[in-house]
């Protein structure tokens, strides 16, 4: 086979490049082969030096800061924006893979038109853009209806007044998944304002969860995290406590001090129990006309609630007095426990929050969140009811196809639409009603904005140019206008979507009273990624119907188990399922990925005679699917779990036929708050079938070998406090001492050789596990950071995933009746001093640097993976494929997903070992720039990849040997400890303890 690089290519490559070429090759031979000299470097880009773009990520509703980092026109790389007030620099899983939505090589990449035989032709724009002008014009007055997701910003603005140019201004039709609808209802019903408030976990020492996952999806979990962990995780001897109430523990669940599982359905309940007690026996910090809602409070029994609930009075009395001694915070309204009570419980918890005098302190009217305004599930099934008035409907940023359950009809109802056009990026399942699609620009590519919260302006501006032939929205519009002519035309008479959004923010900067001209107020705007203004706490009082709240016991009809159909942490409402980082990030709870699977207890699966993997059938009224078993202790017996996000029939070849979709078990009814009932009352029959999970865990407990330790708030204060490795750290054997001795000073004596004469750092880190909650953001980080290939369901399941960092997950109690409860380890490579891999490598491909690092030389590498076998924390990986080669049966990187590849990380390839070397190309980059400005590296300047985006700030990284840093600081901290101290590997990660703030019996 030719080399891919021989001496007349060589000679040609540095010829133009020594003419200051930008030169993008790839690695294997089929690649092309190109250069293109810059002429005329750009004014803002030098070639190999990255630039960063400030914009805000799209892939949830939370609205956080992005910064993008390109390289030679390609954004490689998207990291949590410092300046933002929502996510302050951090950024979850879904962030870091939105990349890999903007590369996704199943985009939609010109408009199509329906053909005769019911597949897509392509076509121009002038032609599509024609069609739907010549539709729209004559349909007729208010028979144009526009579906998108929820909008907060410029763009849903532009839809309203579209509409009202084309002669439909009651046409707008909103649906968001997750509307949190009783939520909202909720609200009304208590404080008389249809909104959701800004939660600050930061400023409550108590925090009750009555079945939010604020630590995943519910409202802005980013940001939740930031706060829940600055005020919960242990420091300076003193912590919160958080106490979870849910039949099953959720990731969020996983960081409570403690969990109560209640009978499902019966949390408000609970929450007015809790509330009746702070009031009668606490209410010291009850507003004066919380007496409205005593009549509510007293009609319930603390001892009837503790019957309904499962939960005893003693615990409620209990509860109710933590609650109220300090500064405190309930929340409901997740949409894993939206049955049909939702609402109820959510007022519920307003009343607590209320008598206990949170209101205004730790739940914040006037900062109100815009998440979900204005979409009900009610409100869809309202226009479906009445398509046969509607001639023609576009459709935006929303896959009720997908999304919603069978018998809701949403496939009948849209195809009864005359004319249908989809905005779509991607076919997928409402995509393939339309009749056209004039596919939308990636967020990436796009200028936009959105407002996240009252007093959050947050900008959207491209990052490089369209990858394929789309267009933004927006602009599609003003040209449907333009061509409509007449009086749509004199109702929006901006030229582009850009004029329209700089229109806008021309009235904010007026506003605000910045003062200068627009053009300096928008070019700071886009270098901090938006603008902010301090919103007005809004002072709330309780309404006359906060005193007819009425709340019951919403257990599921049948003699059968509780279905609970929840979000996944990982895929949202589904649409993060076409991305394979996303796919192939194991599920924080069940360690699962590229599939479905129904939690069920380890009892209950006994009665079934089920084991892991077996195929269950689970069937409701609305329907059946079917999926493997997953024995999970953390769940009820009466209750088993699916997660909601997979089983797409469309959406790309990273999603279609993966799982089964858990909206096909729901009723199609919505709810009396408005909203989708996630709870059924659900049969399980063993199917006999079998399916090996895709599963990245190994043993589900320790084993006594204390790998993730915790303790107690109380055993600290007591001094009965001591880690793990005091007591069972191994003594080295005499006959190994000069062995170890010979080592140590082989490598001291190596440092003062040559160029490596002088000293050096030891880069170590430190992972607080009091503070990290099991998100997996920074296992999607590395892949991003570090070109890690993914490898697909199958060589998952036979233990060949590639992720450089992994969470471990271990239960403890659970058995005679201790407590259930999980801990969490994040597992990378530990940089050992004396590293068992090094000395095992016959190539030398592993050696140890000068600054403490375990290097790796993939060129050197042959694959005998004796250091792998020879690796106690078994971090080191072994590529049996070459991801990047097209003829490759695994490829990971198709067109043009690899231009996602970050160029300071070398790609490997079939047969070379790899593993993490905390990100050592930051580390040499920051050197050089220090090494540049003449002076020494600062303490913190090198973050890694895992720990910027982590959104609990749990790791630290650093110079071990400098005294004053604060990985060294960490490090002597009495909590911290070593991972398998006794083999004397000296690690360079060390663990802080968790410690839990626990009920001393």
């Amino acid at each position: 086979m030719k080399s891919p690089m021989d001496r007349r290519r060589f000679l040609k490559v540095m010829g133009v490049t020594g003419g200051g070429a930008a030169a993008l090759s790839g690695c294997g031979p089929d690649n092309a082969q190109k250069l293109i000299p810059y002429l005329v470097n750009p004014d803002n880009q030098i070639p190999g030096l990255a630039t960063y773009y400030a914009s805000t990520c799209r892939e949830c509703p939370g609205g956080c800061g992005i910064h993008v980092r390109v390289r030679e026109g390609r954004a490689v790389k998207v990291e949590g924006n410092p300046e933002s007030p929502i996510n302050h620099g951090s950024l979850c899983a879904r962030g870091q893979a939105s990349l890999q939505g903007l590369y996704n090589p199943d985009r939609i990449q010109s408009p199509m038109a329906r053909n005769g035989s019911g597949g897509f032709d392509p076509i121009s724009w002038d032609d599509a853009i024609a069609r739907v002008a010549q539709q729209v014009g004559g349909a007729g007055a208010n028979r144009v209806a526009f579906l998108t997701g929820s909008e907060t910003g410029t763009f849903d603005q532009l839809v309203n007044d579209w509409l009202a140019a084309v002669g439909s201004p009651n046409g707008r039709v909103i649906f968001e998944p997750f509307g949190y609808e009783s939520l909202r209802f909720a609200n009304r019903q208590v404080f008389g304002l249809d909104t959701i408030p800004h939660y600050r976990f930061d400023n409550a020492d108590y925090v009750l969860s009555l079945g939010a996952d604020f630590l995943e999806t519910w409202v802005s979990p980013v940001e939740f995290t930031g706060q829940f962990a600055q005020r919960h995780a242990f420091q300076n001897g003193r912590m919160g406590r958080y106490v979870h109430v849910e039949p099953r523990m959720s990731m969020t669940a996983f960081s409570a001090d403690e969990w109560i599982a209640p009978v499902p359905g019966t949390e408000g309940v609970l929450a007015l129990a809790i509330a009746r007690v702070v009031l009668e026996d606490h209410g010291g910090n009850a507003p004066p006309d919380a007496s409205q809602v005593r009549g509510v409070l007293t009609a319930l029994d603390v001892a009837t609630a503790a019957q309904q609930t499962g939960v005893d009075e003693a615990t409620i009395r209990r509860l109710a007095g933590e609650f109220a001694a300090g500064p405190s915070i309930a929340v409901a309204g997740g949409i894993g426990a939206q049955h049909a009570g939702a609402h109820q419980t959510a007022a519920a918890v307003n009343i607590l929050n209320y008598v206990a005098g949170n209101v205004g302190q730790t739940v914040i009217f006037g900062p109100n969140v815009a998440v979900g305004g204005g979409s009900t599930y009610q409100g869809l099934a309202d226009f479906l009811g009445s398509v046969q008035n509607i001639g023609v409907v576009l459709m935006h940023g929303a896959n009720p196809a997908y999304a919603t359950p069978p018998a809701m009809g949403v496939a009948d109802a849209i195809g009864r639409v005359p004319f249908k056009v989809s905005f779509a990026r991607f076919m997928d399942e409402t995509a393939w009603l339309a009749d056209l699609i004039l596919p939308d620009h990636d967020p990436l590519e796009q200028w936009n904005d959105s407002v996240p919260r009252v007093g959050v302006h947050a900008l959207q501006q491209p990052v490089m140019r369209p990858i394929f032939d789309t267009r933004q929205t927006g602009d599609v519009l003003f040209q449907l206008v333009q061509a409509l002519g007449g009086t749509a035309a004199g109702r929006l008479t901006q030229a582009t979507y850009k004029d329209y959004l700089q229109d806008r923010w021309r009235q904010l900067q007026q506003r605000l009273g910045a003062t200068g001209s627009f053009d300096d107020f928008w070019n700071q705007s886009l270098q901090s990624g938006g603008a902010h203004e301090p919103p007005e706490p809004q002072t709330v009082r309780l309404v006359s119907s906060a005193g007819q709240v009425q709340v019951a016991a919403q257990g599921t009809a049948g003699d059968g188990l509780t279905l609970i159909a929840y979000p996944s942490s990982v895929f949202f409402d589904g649409r993060g399922a076409n991305r394979p980082w996303l796919q192939e990030l194991p599920d924080p709870v069940a360690k699962i990925s590229w599939s479905t699977w129904v939690e069920i207890h380890p009892d209950t699966a006994q009665e079934l005679g089920v084991g892991d993997g077996d195929i269950l059938q689970i069937t409701t009224a609305a329907g059946s699917v079917e999926a493997p078993a997953y024995l999970y202790p953390g769940i009820r017996p009466d209750v088993v779990a699916m997660p909601i996000g997979q089983g797409h029939t469309a959406f790309g070849r990273y999603a279609e036929g993966r799982g089964a979709n858990a909206f096909h078990l729901l009723a199609g009814d919505a709810a009396a708050f408005g909203g989708l009932v996630h709870y059924a009352a659900a049969q399980v029959t063993p199917t006999g079938a079998y399916e090996r999970l895709a599963s990245s865990a190994g043993k589900s407990r320790q084993m006594g070998r204390g790998i993730s330790q915790s303790t107690t708030l109380h055993d600290i204060e007591e001094g009965d406090f001591h880690t793990f490795h005091v007591e069972h750290a191994a003594e080295v054997p005499e006959h190994i001492e000069p062995v170890l001795e010979e080592w140590q000073r082989a490598q001291t004596e190596e440092t003062k050789r040559g160029n490596y004469a002088g000293e050096h750092p030891r880069w170590g880190m430190s992972v607080d596990l009091s503070r990290c909650t099991g998100c997996s953001a920074c296992i999607t980080a590395c892949y991003a950071e570090n070109n890690i290939a993914t490898v697909g369901k199958d060589q998952v399941t036979r233990g060949r995933e590639m992720t450089w960092i992994r969470i471990e997950r271990y239960f403890e109690g659970g058995e005679d009746g201790e407590p259930l409860r999980v801990e969490l380890l994040p597992m990378m490579c530990q940089q050992c001093g004396r590293a068992p891999c090094e000395p095992v490598c016959p190539v030398f491909a592993a050696y140890h640097t000068p600054d403490g690092l375990n290097g790796q030389v993939y060129n050197r590498c042959v694959g005998t993976r004796y250091c792998m076998n020879n690796c106690p924390y078994k971090v080191r990986y072994f590529n049996w494929y070459d991801h990047g080669n097209p003829n490759d049966q695994a490829l990971s990187w198709p067109d043009p997903l690899h231009m996602l590849l970050n160029p300071d990380v070398v790609v490997r390839s079939k047969g070379v070992m790899e593993k993490c070397t905390f990100c050592v190309q930051r580390i040499r980059g920051a050197q050089n720039e220090a090494r540049l400005q003449r002076r020494e590296l600062r303490d913190g300047e090198v973050r890694t990849a895992c720990q910027q985006t982590c959104p609990a700030d749990a790791i630290v990284f650093g110079d071990l040997n400098d005294p004053e840093s604060e990985v060294s600081r960490v490090a002597q901290s009495e909590l911290g400890y070593h991972v398998l101290e006794g083999l004397n590997t000296d690690p360079g990660v060390t663990y802080l303890t968790r410690v839990r703030n626990t009920v001393e019996a």
